[in-house]
């Protein structure tokens, strides 16, 4: 079952913001020096000084933005870049992949909390949907998170890092633990970005492509889905990457507002239809 997101199902997506974090974590110096150590450092010094660089510059970089503050923007909109039916939209977050976990096929999803601080696998069938906390997506890399999915299921998921390219050529594994008896499965960090990548609504803006993302909050106990609902803008750029959050309240129908996605304005207007219109 390796690498079923390119094989079996669509590619599904996800919040960046949840699965830049797992693969981005794996840039963190701690993993790096601890792959260095193990495999380069005592034949390589050189190389495990580069590394330790490109590891302190990797940490200097936040992929997740302070929620954006929208403003009333001019009355008259420049070109459009994108409209996108939210409603459509709406918790493709919930369908990473199709993996078989235990005894059943489920969908494979990542949600977060109204304030993008708690993250959360999702496992969901056309009867059931379950949610087990991620915590810091840097345990991903450490001893890796076990997910109970029900009573009789719980996979333990971690992230195998690859030194010489930690954002794409990185691992995730899925395994069986706790008694559980299933397959086990992994998917490629790219694969996994280019699944977000496939199911985003994408715009450009100023010369870079932005991703976005519509998705319902998880509530703060992480039991279920809280009526409320977030955007997520995503600009990919590797060790760069940056994801903006905003609240939907902050949309009101017909109202144009501006936000700032690091340097770059674009207008939002949500129509009475539930359209949102990005412009420039």
């Amino acid at each position: 079952m390796n690498n079923t997101i390119g094989r079996k199902a669509p590619r599904l997506a996800a919040f960046a913001a949840i699965l830049l974090p797992a693969a981005a974590a794996a840039q963190s110096s701690e993993a790096l020096r601890a792959s260095a150590g193990r495999d380069f450092a005592l034949s390589a010094p050189a190389l495990e000084s580069s590394i330790r660089a490109a590891a302190a510059l990797r940490d200097a970089q936040t992929t997740l933005q302070p929620p954006l503050r929208p403003l009333p923007a001019a009355p008259a909109l420049g070109a459009v870049l994108a409209r996108v039916n939210l409603a459509a939209q709406l918790d493709r977050n919930l369908h990473v992949a199709n993996e078989r976990f235990g005894a059943r096929s489920l969908d494979m999803g990542l949600a977060t909390d109204a304030g993008f601080k708690s993250y959360y696998f999702s496992f969901t069938d056309a009867a059931t949907s379950a949610l087990a906390a991620i915590g810091n997506p840097k345990q991903l890399i450490g001893d890796g998170v076990d997910a109970r999915i029900d009573a009789q299921t719980v996979y333990h998921f971690h992230v195998s890092i690859d030194i010489f390219n930690p954002v794409r050529g990185s691992t995730l594994e899925m395994t069986p633990t706790q008694g559980t008896d299933g397959p086990s499965a992994s998917m490629n960090t790219g694969d996994l970005l280019d699944a977000v990548r496939a199911r985003a609504a994408i715009f450009n803006a100023g010369g870079a492509e932005y991703w976005l993302f519509f998705g319902r909050d998880v509530l703060p106990d992480g039991s279920g889905f809280a009526a409320t609902r977030s955007l997520l803008f995503v600009h990919e750029d590797g060790t760069s990457t940056k994801a903006w959050p905003l609240a939907e309240s902050a949309l009101k129908p017909g109202a144009a507002v501006s936000v700032d996605l690091g340097g770059t304005a674009v207008a939002l207007t949500l129509g009475s239809d539930g359209t949102l219109v990005v412009s420039q």
